[in-house]
């Protein structure tokens, strides 16, 4: 039996009624321990975690009852540190009926037991963040539903989603990322209480269980707090960066029982924060379930516009302030959507912008514009420079210069036929990178607006860097011109300081003869607005082209055919 046991890594073992070791083969000494030291001990198995699928609770019983057990796993930690897991099966042995302890075997299951628990640590929490992950979250929080259904009890849950994350991402990339994730994952955890949860569900995406909380005003307070945390300033690959995040909150049980529709309550409640302007938090309201359906109705046919050519363009005019010539159209894009009629900008360009169809319909806009252009001056009419608007996320693509470049060739124009617009706004979102995409199209040779300015609170330090040819005055400004003295100040010195720095300066809005005298005397460049021509199709525009350059009387309606 001796030389068995000595070709075996078992070993075996005998206790006393006082579960006492009184044997151990030389086998244990395989894994460290010598069996002279254990002898008269008693074994310990709480010195690390309980193994899963391994209750101590059971052994305990089934050691009371003096009843057989069958490979009850049990660790310990030895002296220097070492973790070791045991797989043992034991016997109750009886003399007369008197009880005279137990007698077994054990083995060694270290490796497989940490490499069980490595298994279960990547199945249930994130290995980025190391918060708990969905599999996890969705766990806890059906047993908080059941745990709350038995006891009358209440809940609420907070669905997290960062503001701007992508943009960070292609900006800074991913690493960066990745450390933001890192940052507010521990922001998080340190602003909770020990009962409460937090989990990161995937991509920027965090979600907390508050438990026993619903009324509203305690919410707001830990959802300001919230806010708060993440909004702090941090250094992300050695830049300052400021991140906020939209909050939805839904709470057990007035908006759910079950923990889907929990979770689907919050996040719905969420995009409405996003839609209220980011950085801020919303309760969820049946209101909601409607504006989330017709959201997601709208996207899904957005996502088909561009293939079912359910896009199209219309050109507003541009014209010389003092001459009435005219310099340009902008191109704005209108969908004619299949139920709706036809929706303006206002109505789905956000809804773009946030689940990242910007990009493809921008580039579709880019070269349906390039197109008109090359249409027009194929039918004889004078070149003119055709501006598109830009957004952010194309501001931060990789293939924005490339889309250029391409749509210009296609339809055999030079690059100073097109000119981009981008905001005030956008520029001062992320600076640097803003300066690097304008000096490319600058090289490039494509003529570059800055829209809506007077409007995004930027520095004139910053002004001085881009390379923009193009100051548009936001039409703010030019609606109270000119009896609005503030207004008539503000937009007599942007076109003073425009000029100084050699650029032109264009009013947008234009609508009374008031406001276009006053434009025409303090020396504004170009003016666009209803007064002068409103958005319209390149058919109409173009139909419009000869007969209108003869009525004296109007203007700055007029295109001059090429004789």
């Amino acid at each position: 039996m001796a030389s068995l046991l000595s070709l075996s890594s078992d070993w075996v073992w005998e206790q006393d009624a006082e579960l006492r070791f009184t044997y151990l083969s030389e086998g244990i000494s395989r894994v460290g321990l010598v069996p002279s030291t254990l002898i008269g001990m008693r074994r310990k198995i709480d010195e690390l975690p309980a193994v899963a699928g391994n209750d101590p609770a059971v052994f305990e019983a089934a050691v009371a009852a003096r009843e057989p057990y069958r490979n009850f796993t049990f660790g310990m930690k030895l002296h220097e540190g070492r973790h070791l897991y045991m797989r043992i099966s034991g016997e109750p042995v009886f003399e007369d009926g008197v009880f005279k302890g137990y007698r077994g075997v054990a083995c060694d299951v270290t490796q497989a037991t940490v490499a069980e628990q490595q298994v279960q640590q990547l199945a249930r929490y994130d290995s980025l963040t190391g918060l708990p992950n969905r599999n996890m979250f969705t766990h806890e929080l059906e047993r908080a539903v059941t745990k709350a259904q038995r006891s009358d009890g209440n809940f609420a849950l907070l669905f997290i989603d960062l503001d701007r994350f992508k943009t960070i991402n292609d900006t800074l990339g991913h690493a960066a990322g990745d450390d933001l994730l890192k940052v507010m994952a521990s922001r998080l955890a340190a602003l909770l209480r020990g009962a409460d949860m937090v989990a990161r569900l995937g991509g920027d995406e965090f979600v907390v269980l508050i438990d026993a909380c619903v009324e509203p005003e305690a919410l707001s307070q830990v959802a300001s707090r919230l806010l708060a945390v993440l909004s702090e300033p941090l250094a992300l690959a050695e830049r300052n960066v400021q991140v906020s995040a939209s909050v939805g909150i839904s709470l057990y049980p007035s908006n759910g029982t079950d923990a889907a529709t929990l979770l689907k309550c919050a996040d719905t409640a969420m995009y409405q924060a996003k839609a209220r302007g980011k950085n801020n938090f919303q309760f969820f309201t049946p209101e909601l379930t409607r504006r989330a359906t017709n959201h997601f109705a709208l996207e899904s046919g957005l996502r088909q516009a561009i293939e079912r050519k359910e896009l199209r363009l219309h050109f507003q005019p541009k014209f010389h302030a003092q001459s009435g010539a005219l310099t340009g159209v902008e191109a704005l894009v209108r969908w004619q959507h299949p139920q709706r009629g036809q929706l303006a900008p206002g109505e789905f360009i956000t809804l773009a912008e946030e689940s990242g169809l910007i990009v493809p319909i921008g580039r579709w806009v880019i070269e349906e514009a390039c197109q008109q252009m090359r249409r027009w001056r194929d039918e004889g009419f004078d070149p003119v420079r055709c501006a598109v608007n830009l957004s952010v996320r194309q501001l931060a693509s990789n293939t924005l210069t490339d889309d250029l470049l391409a749509a210009l060739a296609s339809a055999r124009l030079e690059p100073g036929a097109l000119e981009v617009e981008v905001t005030e706004s956008l520029l001062m979102a992320d600076p640097d990178r803003a300066q690097l995409v304008l000096q490319r199209l600058h090289t490039m040779a494509v003529h570059i607006a800055i829209d809506d300015f007077g409007t995004g609170h930027s520095s004139l330090s910053y002004l001085k860097r881009f390379p923009a040819q193009t100051l548009k005055i936001d039409r703010s400004f030019i609606s109270g011109l000119p009896a609005d003295r503030d207004d008539a100040a503000i937009t007599e010195a942007v076109v003073a300081m425009a000029h100084r720095l050699g650029k032109a300066v264009v009013a947008e809005g234009v609508e009374t003869e008031e406001q276009m005298r006053f434009l025409r005397g303090i020396g504004c460049d170009e003016v666009q607005g209803y007064l002068l021509g409103r958005p319209v199709p390149a058919r109409e525009l173009s139909q419009r082209l000869g007969p209108v350059a003869r009525k004296p009387n109007r203007p700055y309606l007029a295109i001059a055919k090429v004789a």
